[in-house]
């Protein structure tokens, strides 16, 4: 049996790229929308990335920066031996202004023990974190 190794999800969101870029990578931004008690990002490869919520903390590494274009880091919960996964987001733009957003999470076969768990959670999350981001950079005074 095949074991799902990423999720992959897209969105086009009507708002500027730098918009959608600072939301992805800002501190101040993404506690708005994806942690709900603290951030913290070093943006630069090799950085360290730290995203809380009022029941867990995930640590995280930069991997690569590319400005408004390219984001990539990985991720898992704090203090954890759980090998990372790693999350990719790129953003285009579009003709009308808006931003084309595609994430990709990879990483999630080699996860032995809790592999359903854990990729059912990520889906999960993604696709109610996203609409929250989406709320954000859309509904934002330009």
């Amino acid at each position: 049996m095949d074991v799902p190794d990423s999720i992959r999800r897209e969105l086009t969101l009507a708002a500027p790229r730098d918009r959608v870029w600072l939301a992805l990578t800002d501190a101040k931004q993404l506690v708005r929308w994806l942690p709900t008690t603290a951030a913290e990002v070093d943006l630069r490869p090799g950085g360290a990335l730290l995203l809380s919520w009022a029941d867990m903390t995930d640590e995280g590494v930069v991997d690569e920066v590319s400005a408004a274009q390219r984001f990539v880091f990985r991720w898992r919960p704090q203090g954890s031996d759980r090998p990372y996964t790693r999350v990719t987001v790129t953003l285009a733009d579009l003709p009308d202004g808006g931003t084309s957003l595609v994430l990709v999470e990879d990483g999630f076969a080699v996860l032995a023990d809790d592999h359903d768990d854990v990729i059912e959670g990520h889906e999960k999350g993604w696709t109610a974190e996203l609409e929250e981001l989406r709320a954000l950079v859309e509904t934002r005074a330009a």
